[in-house]
């Protein structure tokens, strides 16, 4: 049986904080290389777009690294003090155990009437990265949308087609 006061692997937030920081920076310079090469009030429709998309999703990313940093740095007192923070003075001596988990990213901390109370990263963490990727997906299909649209009409202005 698993420890129930087990918190997230150290391996696995290490991961999340190195791969997530690279990725959050590659999609930053693609977004601001995307804007500076034509400026932002030459650039196309879709290229901004795409830019916007691009830097809303190093956003989310970034948070979730923030995150991840927040979780790394708590050890088993640190972890222990946020729970009972968390639950206040009057259940922290209910605490029968921890729920961590990666998406939403948090740590769960479980009393002993079935409830669980949130603590280990910042509450706006989740929601604003919730977000930011939601805005990123639906600006990245959006301008998807519109290449696709102005292809489309330059292909039949080409050839003739109506």
């Amino acid at each position: 049986m698993a420890d129930p006061y087990e918190g997230h692997s150290p391996l696995v937030l290490v991961i999340i904080i190195l791969v997530g920081g690279l990725v959050a920076g590659v999609l930053g310079v693609y977004a601001c290389t995307t804007l500076a090469r034509n400026g932002v009030r030459r650039t196309g429709n879709p290229a901004l777009l795409r830019s916007v998309s691009a830097l809303a999703a190093a956003g989310a990313v970034g948070l979730f690294v923030w995150g991840a940093l927040h979780l790394i740095t708590l050890d088993e007192t640190r972890r222990d003090l946020a729970c009972k923070t968390a639950v206040g003075p009057e259940r922290a001596m209910q605490i029968d155990g921890y729920r961590a988990t990666y998406i939403p990213l948090g740590l769960g901390c479980q009393v002993r009437d079935g409830a669980t109370y949130q603590a280990g990263v910042p509450g706006y963490l989740n929601p604003a990265a919730g977000a930011l990727a939601f805005v990123a997906v639906v600006l990245g299909g959006y301008a998807a949308l519109e290449s696709e649209r102005r292809l489309t009409k330059e292909y039949k202005r080409k050839t003739g087609n109506p």
